[in-house]
């Protein structure tokens, strides 16, 4: 009798689509201008998306739209945060100092404001569409599709 060996493939499958739009408004403002220019009704969630490092958590706004006429879902959230560092006092009259941080959902994309996660059947032609519309909202200043195979910290993307 042969010998069988079983592979465990640890790939969890990124299907969906990360588009990282660069501008300075506030997330309220971004979700309306999507909203308005993509026909989405992206709502904000009650729970925010949260990293815990080092005795720290940074939270990140996040709005979701489901399209059930589409069967596609869109998640949007900003990648950058200010978190504040609590150290302990020393004593009875040591201030507790705060220190305020900036901290990055995906770290390998520093410079992206916000990030625009797609779920949907895998349509080219929509993914181009969705760009192009994204890159005319003149408040906007640039938005292009990620690699995600690239970036190291994919796994924060998967939260769900």
């Amino acid at each position: 009798m042969g010998t069988y060996k079983l592979l465990l493939d640890d790939d969890l499958g990124y299907d969906f689509t990360l588009i990282a739009i660069h501008t300075s408004l506030e997330a309220y403002h971004i979700a309306y201008l999507l909203n308005k220019n993509l026909k989405l009704k992206l709502s904000r969630t009650k729970k925010d998306l949260v990293l815990s490092k080092d005795g720290y958590t940074a939270n990140f706004a996040l709005f979701e739209y489901e399209d059930l006429q589409q069967y596609a879902t869109y998640y949007f959230f900003n990648n950058k945060t200010k978190s504040k560092l609590k150290y302990a006092s020393l004593g009875l009259f040591d201030k507790q100092s705060n220190d305020v941080i900036s901290e990055f959902f995906i770290n390998d994309l520093p410079k992206v404001d916000y990030l625009l996660k797609i779920y949907d059947d895998g349509c080219a032609f929509a993914k181009a569409k969705i760009l192009k519309e994204i890159n005319q909202i003149p408040q906007i200043v640039t938005a292009y599709s990620v690699n995600i195979e690239q970036l190291k910290t994919k796994q924060n993307l998967i939260f769900e």
